[in-house]
């Protein structure tokens, strides 16, 4: 390896060094507390939090056996170089390329089901029962692995003599099977398959949760205004409050209403029965946290993976036989793609799990005081219902 190559540069050696400590350690250690919540906390073992635990045990496999290997072989011992042997080679190649395209599989599944569940809450449980769980995520694990079992054929051990050092590299080669090139072929359709239709999928799916969520909120004031006027609200409330047998009534006739116009067909909660105002006020909330949830969902796969993609179609179709320059700014960019889809691994439990306010709330009361914020929480569930009872009473709007 050249000495003058901006890998040895003391600066980029030390940053690229602090990045994968920080990528592998993130990686572990969120991905390691999610799967402790969700094995110690029966609240949180709803069907997309199954798909999570799913995605986290893709994304720990991905801190076992990918970021240190990675680190080791660009920036520790030099660029290209493997100390581990040709067994560790062939499966860190093939765990390499396995393991993300599990995650972008599993991403699909969560947008289905939460598409599902936005149209028809009612029938998910039943749409999602646990053969389907199941069978859906082995169905994924099981596709990823085969589609890239040709990896582990072109993978490739190699060692070199230079002058009186002896060193291992660890790379892929190119293979011809019946006049295609193996490594062209499944890289190509890796990335259609696990990169490019995934991104499609999750951008439409979200964007129709946005719309579905954005016209919902904005006429069903108007719905439930049809439905009971206010005025009655009002004067039933000055006679002696409205019912909540009543309440429940114009909720289910709103439901049924909004069923009617193919918009959104939500569940009578709680919280719906203590306000006229409800409705607005939950799907804004609902359409904030969807929103935000899947900004976060399509900018991290699509930012974080994309760099590792390109860069590797681009080392797969060049000619090989063209010489690489370890002293040019590609020598930088690969150790960085790899980050930037490493980091994705390590980003995934704050998306998934620290956006969910069920999930923040278990990891509260899993290391700090459980029972004293349950406590907390039904003693402010009172008092809130306690204040909202008033309200109508007095005929307070």
């Amino acid at each position: 390896m050249q000495s003058d190559s901006p890998l040895n540069h003391p600066v980029v050696h030390f940053l690229l060094c602090v990045s994968y400590l920080f990528v592998f350690l993130a990686t572990i250690i969120g991905n390691l507390l999610i799967l402790f919540v969700f094995v110690s906390k029966k609240k949180v073992r709803s069907v997309p939090n199954f798909f999570l635990a799913n995605l986290t045990v893709a994304d720990l496999f991905v801190g076992i056996f990918c970021v240190l290997q990675n680190a080791v072989n660009f920036v520790l011992q030099g660029h290209g170089r493997w100390p581990f042997g040709k067994a560790l080679c062939y499966s860190y190649i093939y765990v390499l390329h396995f393991i993300p395209n599990v995650s972008a599989g599993i991403l699909v599944l969560v947008s289905v089901e939460r598409l599902i569940a936005v149209l028809r809450p009612l029938r998910v449980r039943r749409a999602f029962n646990s053969k389907v769980l199941i069978t859906s995520s082995a169905i994924v694990w099981i596709t990823s692995a085969v589609m890239n079992t040709p990896y582990i054929y072109a993978s490739q051990y190699l060692e070199i003599s230079d002058g009186n050092e002896t060193y291992t590299i660890c790379t892929r080669r190119h293979v011809e099977i019946y006049g295609f090139n193996l490594l062209k072929l499944v890289a190509t359709i890796n990335f259609i398959v696990w990169y490019a239709v995934p991104l499609v999928i999750l951008l439409c799916i979200y964007a129709t949760i946005g719309l579905v969520v954005s016209k919902a909120a904005s006429i069903t004031k108007q719905s439930a205004n049809k439905l009971l006027p206010r005025s009655s609200w009002r004067s039933e409330a000055s006679t002696g409050g409205v019912s909540v047998e009543k309440r429940r009534k114009v909720c289910l006739k709103v439901r049924e209403h909004m069923f009617t116009v193919c918009l959104l067909y939500f569940t009578c909660q709680e919280t719906i029965l203590f306000s006229f105002d409800f409705i607005p006020d939950v799907l804004n909330q609902n359409s904030f946290s969807v929103g935000r949830l899947a900004v976060g969902i399509v900018v991290a796969f699509a930012f974080f993976s994309l760099p590792r993609y390109v860069y590797f179609m681009w080392t797969v179709w060049r000619d090989p036989m063209a010489p690489r320059c370890l002293n040019c700014l590609q020598s930088v960019l690969q150790p960085i793609s790899f980050l930037l889809l490493f980091f994705n691994a390590a980003v995934d439990p704050f998306l998934y799990a620290f956006l969910s306010t069920r999930f923040r709330q278990s990891i509260k009361e899993t290391f700090h005081m459980g029972k004293v914020r349950e406590s907390h929480v039904e003693f402010s569930s009172r008092i809130r219902r306690k204040v909202v009872n008033s309200e109508l009473e007095t005929g307070y709007s």
